[in-house]
């Protein structure tokens, strides 16, 4: 799915610069995802109602595209999923009320921390530590983890893509989404609050975009909100890192950038759309869908993973031939 919005503009200024900086200091990851999306008022799932603020939106993520300068850096047998939440902190409806096309939703961390929606799966592992190196606090909103598709230990392929599977997941319930995206090993967690110019926003287009079980009946091509955000990176996985600045308006690489406000950000810059969640059965009332970027300065060793997988892959295709 194209960019929207923000991104176009990103898409664009990451071209420019890479040329103005060495290929070899700097790369550009991107993420593309599915997603379903979940209401939660005081820790319970809600499919109907209106949203209001103090409300925590949680997404379970599958993410088939993430590429570093352009080429797969998924090894094969392997796919990255997680889990976003944010919780709203004010709409711009009448009275402050979430709901009407053109309301404005901003969102803050959950309150009770990330780790307390990741330990609503079924996996008592998915908790980021601080003996992991990863802890899931300071504003976290974002986990992403790297696991196996192959059923192994009950860690399916997950599938969240709308097109192929008419609506439907193969996450059965809440705490099995949370369950299935949050398996494997840590990979990248993403925090608002640790820089000035960090920012989770949301603009309903359609009349009915705050009601929850009205976007639950609601045709899945259907928009209902687009959404742009701007996140720091607290955790990166080996060797994806260090994050470097970008300018979360234009993309373009912030050799001075600071936490402060500078329109600079050492973490992802994304948008995305909300579309209706008719097909869903499994407590999630939306399907989304997200696209980032980054800056990195990876470890030598990513520039190897990334050649070995491309010589694999012609291998493969010599192969059958």
């Amino acid at each position: 799915m194209e960019f929207k919005k923000v991104i176009h503009a990103t898409a664009l200024a990451l071209g420019l610069a890479v040329v103005a900086v060495p290929s070899y200091a700097q790369s550009t990851l991107r993420f593309e995802d599915d997603d379903v999306d979940f209401a939660l008022r005081n820790g319970v799932v809600v499919t109907s109602g209106a949203l209001q603020v103090g409300d925590v939106l949680v997404s379970a993520l599958e993410i088939p595209v993430f590429t570093v300068n352009g080429v797969n850096a998924l090894p094969a047998g392997t796919e990255l999923t997680g889990v976003a939440a944010v919780q709203i902190a004010s709409c711009s409806g009448p009275g402050g009320a979430c709901t009407g096309a053109g309301t404005v939703m901003t969102f803050s961390a959950v309150s009770g921390g990330l780790n307390s929606i990741l330990a609503m799966g079924t996996d008592p592992d998915a908790q980021c530590t601080a003996a992991q190196g990863c802890a899931a606090g300071g504003g976290a909103v974002i986990a992403t983890f790297l696991n196996s598709t192959t059923g192994a230990g009950g860690d399916i392929d997950l599938n969240l893509n709308v097109a192929s599977t008419a609506g439907a997941t193969n996450c059965t319930s809440f705490a099995d989404c949370i369950d299935q995206a949050t398996r494997g090993t840590f990979f990248q967690i993403d925090a608002l609050g640790l820089d000035a110019d960090a920012f989770w926003t949301a603009v309903l287009t359609a009349p009915g975009g705050g009601d929850i079980g009205t976007v639950l009946i609601t045709n899945n091509t259907l928009t209902v909100a687009n959404v742009n955000f701007a996140t720091t990176t607290t955790f990166q996985a080996a060797p994806f890192g260090p994050i470097l600045f970008q300018n979360f308006l234009t993309g373009a690489f912030c050799p001075a950038g600071s936490a402060g406000l500078d329109l600079c950000i050492a973490g992802p810059v994304g948008s995305g759309t909300i579309q209706g969640g008719a097909g869903l059965q499994n407590q999630a009332f939306a399907h989304s869908d997200f696209d980032a970027t980054k800056l990195s300065v990876p470890e030598p060793a990513t520039l190897a993973l990334l050649g070995l997988g491309l010589f694999g892959l012609g291998a493969t295709r010599r192969r059958k031939a």
